[in-house]
């Protein structure tokens, strides 16, 4: 189902308040003044809490789908430059909506998270995995990877520390002496990706001619 312009509005604002006060402390009232509409337009839209939740991780999870999709279908990339694109295309996510990125963290990490955003993250998990292996078989048998490692292997050392990264932000911020997200973001791309791009070289052995 797309969505209209109102509906992404107002997930935009639940997305605000979920990840400053978490899913269950937070209400459709503060979600209501945070979006600027009334109570009542959310159980139009949505029927229920519930329900914007679900739409919330259906909407960023499709979205995400689709660009790693791009990707993989890119036929003018070599393996490497595919995996490099994931990669980025993964920083720039969690460093755009970082608020997505924690509500996600927060509710898997409950031992008893809403069934349904179970099921998404776990989809969402086991795509990544598929596709990140994809591109690793491709390379490995064009023989621009060494080793044909486990995609697991790439999220675990490349994207888990990025996820980091994002979790402990106000940490980072004092230790580097930044004031904004803003500024946290372009400070993570300039000094921080390109170790996690010699990270990606030696863990798949790519060795640049």
């Amino acid at each position: 189902m797309e969505l209209s312009e109102k509906q992404i509005a107002i997930l935009q604002a639940a997305e605000k308040i979920f990840a400053k006060r978490g899913i269950d402390a937070a209400s459709v009232r503060e979600i209501a003044k945070e979006a600027k509409i009334n109570i009542a337009m959310i159980s139009y839209y949505f029927g229920s809490k519930e329900k914007l939740v679900d739409h919330l991780f259906g909407y960023r999870i499709k979205s995400f789908h689709s660009q790693l999709e791009q990707i993989i279908q890119n036929t003018t990339m070599t393996s490497f430059e595919k995996l490099r694109e994931v990669l980025r295309s993964y920083l720039d996510r969690i460093l755009e909506k970082p608020e997505f990125h924690r509500i996600m963290v927060r509710e898997f990490s409950k031992r008893e998270s809403i069934s349904d955003i179970e099921e998404k993250v776990h989809e969402l998990k086991l795509k990544n995995l598929f596709y990140i292996n994809q591109i690793i078989n491709e390379g490995y048998e064009k023989g621009e990877f060494k080793r044909k490692v486990p995609a697991e292997a790439v999220i675990m050392v490349v994207i888990g520390g990025t996820s980091y990264l994002i979790l402990n932000e106000k940490i980072y911020l004092k230790q580097w002496g930044l004031k904004t997200h803003e500024e946290f973001a372009k400070y993570v791309h300039a000094e921080y990706y390109p170790y996690l791009i010699d990270s990606l070289k030696a863990i798949i052995q790519y060795d640049e001619k």
